[in-house]
């Protein structure tokens, strides 16, 4: 029996190097890092996705490539990483809103979104703007508020799909207000937003990027942006606390997550190389362009704190919605 334990003990003595020494050679030469978007290419996720792949193979020394596997809510990418192999090589790009919302949204998932992931952390966080077509009667964020109230049901806001960040983001603004608006989904944004400059829709809480050069040209009018902060892009766009309604305040956040179980050696030194390449300030006017932010987690634990606080209050609002799922 000695003879045995003190086998399986100089046995695990001798592997303590060689697991060491794996963690050490991570990344591995031969093996690129892929960054799954679920998402298709051209979009201000998978934009931000580009930079962050770019500045850290130049940083690491290492092939690290963008990945696009649209469809399903997010579902393919999100199985896909999911069901990868958690060495540190697949990487997700998590929209933390859109992730927390297929919980209640979904009656069956190929994969648990609270527990299938090991955060790295978030990278931006992003405002929305509200914007109405210019025939639309309201012409402040209160008198939208107002118009509501007296034609409940009545005024439609589009989004990108049922769960998605835009929906979201109505969802909250009719639970702030107490109004009761019409969701009108559509495939994408850039459909729904087709419909609010013709008029068949009445309103969108939408990323800034979509609609400003309709905003800029005329074709629709902001009522305000949903953080803190004016927009540099819209400097006369008042924040919805300047508009009169303070307690409304709406951000979208994306980060990195990777496969549970990756080893805890990967997720820091991920975590440590990635905030290094956020603080670059060539990175950040790049983001800021796009009235994307940056806005990094404390630590991936952290940023895992986040994930799971965004399940409990987007599944929250959904049900206080009457949203069910399918």
């Amino acid at each position: 029996m000695f003879n045995t334990l003190k086998f399986f003990g100089v046995a695990i003595c001798s592997l303590l190097p060689v697991l060491q020494a794996t963690a050490q050679q991570f990344p591995d030469a031969s093996t690129p890092i892929k960054i799954v978007v679920p998402y298709t290419a051209g979009g201000s996720s998978d934009f931000v996705a580009r930079i962050v792949a770019s500045r850290l193979t130049e940083s690491i020394k290492h092939s690290v490539v963008v990945e696009n596997k649209p469809g399903a809510s997010t579902l393919i990418g999100g199985d896909y990483v999911a069901k990868s192999k958690p060495d540190g090589y697949t990487i997700f790009l998590l929209g933390e809103l859109t992730n927390a919302s297929l919980v209640p949204l979904n009656k069956t998932l190929p994969y648990d979104p609270t527990t299938a992931f090991t955060g790295i952390t978030n990278l931006v966080e992003s405002p929305l703007v509200v914007a109405v077509y210019p025939g639309f009667a309201p012409q402040t964020l209160q008198e939208l508020v107002s118009y509501a109230r007296a034609h409940p049901g009545r005024v439609n806001y589009g989004s990108a799909g049922a769960g998605n960040t835009l929906h979201l983001a109505g969802e909250q603004f009719a639970s702030v207000t107490g109004v009761k608006m019409t969701h009108v989904p559509y495939k994408g944004a850039s459909q729904a937003l087709i419909d609010l400059v013709g008029g068949r829709i009445d309103v969108m809480f939408d990323l800034p990027q979509t609609p400003l050069p309709n905003i800029l040209d005329g074709k629709l009018r902001a009522l305000a942006v949903t953080t803190s902060k004016r927009l540099d892009q819209l400097p006369n766009v008042p924040t919805t606390a300047e508009a009169g309604l303070p307690q409304y305040r709406f951000t979208t956040r994306i980060g990195l997550a990777l496969p549970a179980k990756t080893p805890s050696s990967i997720v820091n030194y991920l975590y440590a190389e990635v905030v290094k390449v956020l603080a670059d300030p060539k990175v950040i006017q790049l983001l800021e362009e796009k009235a994307m932010f940056v806005d990094v987690s404390a630590s991936p634990a952290a940023y895992d704190t986040d994930i799971s606080a965004a399940v409990t209050r987007v599944t929250k609002l959904l049900r206080d919605a009457g949203v069910e799922p399918q």
